[in-house]
């Protein structure tokens, strides 16, 4: 199969660069992110605990730390991951560089011994992290262009959901059953497949972005030598680099896009600094129930998500997004209240425990229809700008960059949420943690 011709073209470049392999490899990569991310929360409190030695005290604080900063390297790699992935014709040499630093990093954090290498190996993660999703996704749009984005996006969606979903429910269960480092060789086989995927994936890009790319070039080499327009270059040749970012920034539709993505993923990510701490200490819980708490927050987005969308296609994003809003501030209200004797029923002795993973199950199945809004919308208003005015963000449309922004926007909810909700949970408790999430759905709404 690995035979070449003469011509030195390898016999397998047809499958190679067909575009189920490159949608597939993407997958993959997607998959092994999200899944990493997830893998880690279960096990989190075990490690500080048993093996960095941290006294019970400092676990909460601690925890939110170790998950933040996933988040905060993001927000400072994924712009300028966006601007070079826009520049670039080969996009496979950042992927496998990226892969690289996200082996080393997970090897760092599956063997650290101290807080500083712990970081480091999540600083790693974190940049891996951000690359996959900006590189991986612009490539997903070369190769299957706009018309047929949409499907396409939300296949990528649901594996990235079941990493999210698997990560901590494996993780949950080896590491009650067969112990520290069996439970950590998954995900390094995982990364090792992913690995020869990316090696083996030739880049297949439509010949229209080629060309626009070669024009481009052609008019920068002219417009090296001559100040003003000359007959090579047209307005929309130049470097749109700066025009991206003052028009989307100053956009309130986008912007009001990018408050939402930030707000629902913070929501969301709370959960990861505080479920498993919080189960412990109210229900005696271990790491296999947390791992089932995280399938049941995250397996419905994975069902409900097409129903979701075609309830936006049908009825647009506005009533969806209202109706789910209203529907998980309830819930909320309802999951702080699992587990303290406020009510008879609310008791851990007399059904708490039900009530609790009812209550995660309940917006599990709701968040689909607020998750993704601030995405769709962000999306929207580029391609607004696009149909308007053609060529307005460059020849290569500026897709890496339209990514990058979604990145930082969810970057900083994976920030906020772990810190945010580790700190009310630690200073005003749980309860009034999920009654203040009640209140950002709340807005939410409004919005």
């Amino acid at each position: 199969m690995w035979n070449f011709h003469s011509n030195g073209e390898a016999t397998g470049l047809s499958w190679r660069s067909s575009t189920w392999f490159i949608l597939s490899t993407i997958a993959i990569a997607l998959f092994a992110e999200t899944f990493l991310y997830g893998f880690l929360v279960p096990m989190l409190p075990y490690m500080l605990r048993s093996r960095l030695h941290l006294s019970g005290a400092k676990i909460q604080k601690q925890t939110s730390l170790v998950l933040a900063i996933h988040g905060m390297v993001s927000v400072v790699s994924g712009p300028i991951i966006g601007h070079f992935a826009d520049k670039t014709t080969n996009r496979k040499l950042p992927l496998l560089l990226s892969l690289v630093a996200c082996i080393v990093g997970t090897g760092m954090v599956a063997g650290s011994n101290s807080l500083a290498v712990l970081f480091i190996g999540r600083v790693m993660q974190g940049i891996a992290g951000s690359s996959v999703w900006i590189v991986g996704l612009a490539t997903v749009a070369d190769t299957v262009g706009g018309n047929n984005m949409g499907k396409i996006e939300g296949i990528m969606m649901s594996f990235l959901y079941s990493g999210l979903i698997g990560g901590p429910l494996v993780s949950g269960l080896l590491l009650e059953y067969v112990g520290y480092w069996s439970t950590w060789s998954l995900p390094l086989l995982l990364l090792i497949i992913d690995f020869c995927a990316r090696l083996v994936m030739t880049e297949s890009r439509p010949a229209e972005v080629l060309t626009n790319r070669q024009e481009s070039t052609e008019s920068n080499a002219c417009a090296v030598t001559e100040p003003l327009l000359s007959p090579c270059e047209t307005p929309q040749t130049r470097s749109t680099a700066g025009n991206f970012w003052r028009i989307i920034l100053t956009d309130e539709r986008a912007l009001t896009a990018l408050v939402m993505a930030i707000a629902t993923t913070t929501v969301g990510t709370s959960f990861h600094a505080t479920l498993p701490i919080h189960i412990q200490e109210t229900f005696d819980w271990g790491s296999r129930e947390s791992g089932t708490l995280f399938a049941c927050l995250i397996m419905p987005t994975v069902l409900v998500s097409p129903m979701a969308g075609w309830l936006r296609d049908r009825y647009g994003v506005k009533y969806p997004a209202m109706a789910s809003a209203i529907f998980q501030g309830v819930i909320f209200v309802l999951l702080g209240l699992a587990g303290t004797d406020f009510l008879p029923w609310t008791r851990v002795q007399t059904g708490g425990g039900a009530l609790y993973t009812g209550c995660i199950l309940a917006l599990g199945v709701a968040r689909p229809f607020t998750a993704n809004v601030g995405t769709v919308e962000l999306s929207a208003v580029v391609k607004a700008y696009q149909e308007d005015s053609p060529g307005i963000f460059g020849p290569a449309g500026g897709m890496s960059r339209v990514f990058s922004l979604d990145d930082v926007a969810a970057s900083l909810g994976t920030v906020l949420g772990p810190i945010v909700g580790g700190f009310l949970k630690e200073y005003v408790g749980y309860t009034y943690m999920c009654w203040a999430w009640r209140s950002e759905e709340k807005k939410e709404e409004i919005r």
